[in-house]
């Protein structure tokens, strides 16, 4: 079953990355970090119906990283963007590997985790 998660995250990932090369590298660039400050709300909602503070807290925080990352790519330099795909990728795999106890549906982290390590190899060999 993991690696199916796996798969349907390289397949979701190739997906993003075949649209988006069919756009200007600009506009590309633009929904690249979109999607990655898109990304960094997941946790932190899944935290807030999951309804311990602590673990709210954390999310939020670290969610603040991945949204400084996506601003960062969107308004200075997309060299931004490749750490902060890779970033959410690791801590997808935390919640993975529940070293990271935010509830969260059981199948999304392995397939954001490929998904998120994907594109920040692409971002980061393209931009």
């Amino acid at each position: 079953m993991k690696i199916k998660l796996g798969v349907i995250g390289i397949l979701l990932a190739l997906l993003a990355i075949f649209i988006f090369h069919w756009t200007t590298a600009v506009i590309s660039i633009q929904f690249f970090a979109l999607f990655l400050a898109y990304t960094a709300c997941v946790y932190p909602g899944a935290a807030l119906s999951d309804g311990r503070s602590f673990w709210m807290r954390v999310e939020v925080l670290v969610s603040v990283i991945f949204l400084a990352c996506a601003c960062l790519g969107f308004w200075r330099s997309s060299r931004w963007l490749g750490p902060g795909y890779l970033l959410h990728g690791i801590w997808d795999w935390g919640h993975h590997t529940k070293r990271i106890d935010t509830r969260v549906i059981s199948w999304f982290p392995p397939i954001c985790a490929t998904f998120d390590l994907c594109v920040a190899i692409f971002v980061a060999a393209r931009y």
